[in-house]
This record gives structure tokens, sequence and C-alpha cells, in this order.
């Protein structure tokens, strides 16, 4: 039993108490307004309830009609062997992905959510926008410290600005006529969750690229390409374990630099970096390492496989805004007949722009 339910099965008790004694005429006063207020309470409970039933059951018969839409797309590709539109807003990035299995699984957004590096940190990815996003850059003003009567000297005020350039971004995911008669009105989950594994991959792979994009395609960026071109100097190797001073020093680099830290500031490293770093002592001796509980000189420490195993890298991941563009992405169903599949498509536009570069640092281990 619920704790909504717990109370209204009190009230009732109360309630029939109340009404015995008004039956028997032996109801005070301050009882009589008590059965009024038990009363309201009861009402009110009971209208709740059926309320949020009524929404319940229309939003479990919308996910139904959305399925069922979904499944009549695809049966519309296979007989009509065009390419059917799809009016489903979803979010993809990359080339394409294995054939989808007959499985349940959640909806685009849960998946795409849980891959991303932005959302372990707090940060979500900005959707739904219109136009050109342009961050002002203020800079080379600076206060004079001056005597009486003396005059200041000239301060040049630096207005430079970054704007964010978008990309024509997709990806398909290929289901077999019998994956489609055998997923039935699961088929929507399958696809848009596929979809936002590929999302999130492909962003995440982008982020972490140790190579920066060149033009055209040059609008999504990456965190890594920069200080892994130029990564701090350090004796790093296969047989001398990262030092606390070097990881210490990364910091130094980032915040030297009038970058502020927040909660997206961290440090990112491969799994096998990770394990390396808790079995690392912070000084020859000591039983306390470099990595405990998550966190490394104070900051929390993100794992994951899209970092290079040969780097560490240490900065504020809020510089590095990913955004998608208009009210949604082109999604479409085609049927293919040489592979008795159906293809579902989809196109959008996004961009990754790193606002600082010097908001990253890197310690690279020497080969």
């Amino acid at each position: 039993m619920t704790k909504e339910q717990e109370q209204l099965h009190e009230l009732h008790v109360r309630f029939k108490e109340l009404q015995s004694k008004r039956h028997a005429g032996s109801l005070t006063e301050d009882e009589e307004r008590e059965l009024v207020q038990v009363s309201e309470d009861i009402q009110e409970r009971s209208i709740n309830a059926v309320v949020s039933k009524a929404l319940e059951h229309d939003s479990t018969a919308i996910e139904a009609e959305c399925a069922k839409s979904f499944i009549d797309a695809a049966a519309r590709a296979m007989s009509s062997r065009q390419t059917v539109a799809i009016e489903e807003r979803a979010a993809t990035m990359t080339s394409n992905v294995d054939a989808a299995k007959p499985v349940i699984i959640q909806d685009i957004l849960e998946p795409l959510e849980a891959e991303l590096i932005h959302t372990k940190l707090g940060l979500k990815m900005q959707t739904g926008v219109v136009g050109q996003p342009v961050w002002p850059v203020l800079a080379g003003v600076t206060a004079t410290i001056a005597g009486e009567d003396v005059a200041l000297s000239d301060q040049n005020i630096d207005l430079s600005k970054i704007s964010a350039k978008s990309e024509r971004v997709g990806v398909y995911v290929p289901v077999t006529s019998q994956a489609i008669n055998a997923t039935n009105k699961n088929l929507r989950k399958v696809v848009l969750s596929r979809l936002g594994k590929a999302v999130g991959k492909a962003l995440n792979l982008a982020l972490f690229a140790k190579t920066a994009p060149v033009a055209p395609h040059d609008g999504i960026g990456s965190i890594l390409a920069s200080p892994y071109a130029t990564p701090m100097a350090g004796s790093w190797s296969n047989t001398v374990k990262p030092t606390l001073t070097e990881i210490t020093d990364l910091e130094g680099e980032v915040l030297g630099k009038e970058v502020e830290a927040d909660g997206s500031t961290a440090y990112f490293v491969h799994p096998k970096t990770y394990s390396l770093l808790k079995s690392t002592p912070v000084e020859k001796g000591t039983s306390t390492m470099l990595l405990v509980d998550g966190r490394m000189n104070g900051y929390p420490v993100v794992s994951t496989t899209f970092m290079p195993h040969d780097a560490i890298l240490f900065g504020t991941l809020s510089y590095a805004v990913i955004a998608q563009y208009g009210d949604g992405d082109r999604m479409a169903a085609q049927y293919d007949g040489k592979k008795d599949r159906v293809d579902f498509t989809l196109n959008g536009d996004y961009s990754l722009t790193v606002l600082r570069a010097e908001a990253f640092a890197c310690l690279k281990r020497k080969a």
C-alpha cells in the first residue's frame, strides 16, 4: 500500500467513526467541523485519483498511437517501395549501425543522455537552436592605479566573438522485415534507442578526437585535439607512473589562464589509465593513491573509452557547447528490396563549439 493509499484509508476510517456518532446523535461541534473537513479531503483526493488515472490512460494511448504510426510508416515503405517521411523528433550523428534486433529498448533520449560525457558532469545538449549562436569574448582591459590629478592611460576594448557552425549529420538503422514483424509495437523503441546510442557515441568520439576537424566540416570540434598536439612536459612513460606534481600541474595550466572552474571541471582518462591512477601512490611509501573514490586532486575523474589510453586530460567541459538546430531532425523510412529490410534514416544539424581551447590541458605518455 502506498503512502497516499494509507492516508486515504485513515481518512475513510475516521469518516466512518464520525458518521456513526452523527447517526447516534452524539457528535460534538468540533467533531462536526472535523467531519466536514474529512469529507472535503476524501472528495479532493478522489478527484485527483480519477484525473491522474485518466491522464495515465491518455499517456498510454498516445504512446500506443506513436508505436502504431511508426509501424504504419514502415509498412507503407515496404508496400510502396518509396521513401516515407516519419514525424519523429530525435537526435543523430554517425554513419550507420548494425541491424536492429527485435528487443525492447528505451526511447531515444534516455540512451542518448546516458551515453553523453556532458551528462555525466551535469551538462545538457542545447536543442531547438535557431540561427547562429554567438559568444562574445572581452579582452584587453586593465584598470590603472593613478595618483591624484593624473590622467588615466587609454585602454582598448577588444570585443571578438566565437560563432557556432552547424553541420549536417546523419545515421540510419537497417531493420529487416522479419525484425519488424517480430518487434511489432516495440519497433519504435528499438529504432529510436539505436539512434540515441549512435548520437551519444558519435558526439563523444568527436569530443575526444586527437586531431581537430578541418574545413568545410569543422563545426564539430574537439576538446582534446589542441592539448594533445602540445601536451605539458612530463616524464610519464610505460615504466614511470604519473606523479602528483604532474597531475596538479594540469590544474595550474588551466586555471592559470583565468579559466573558471565549475561543476564540469574534471579529469578525463581511459579506463586503463583510471585503474593505473587507482594503484599509484601519492608519494613513495604511502598507502594513499592518486585516485580515490572517483576523485583526484579534488576533482572528479571521468573514465571513458573515448579517451586515448596514453593521455590524461583536465579541463572545464562547460566550455564545449553541444547544440542541435531547428524544430527537429528529418526522419524517413525506405525499403531495400535487395536485403528485404527498411532503412530508417535520420538527418539533422549539430555543432560542438569549444569556446576556449586553453580551458583544457593534457599530460601525454611518452613512447
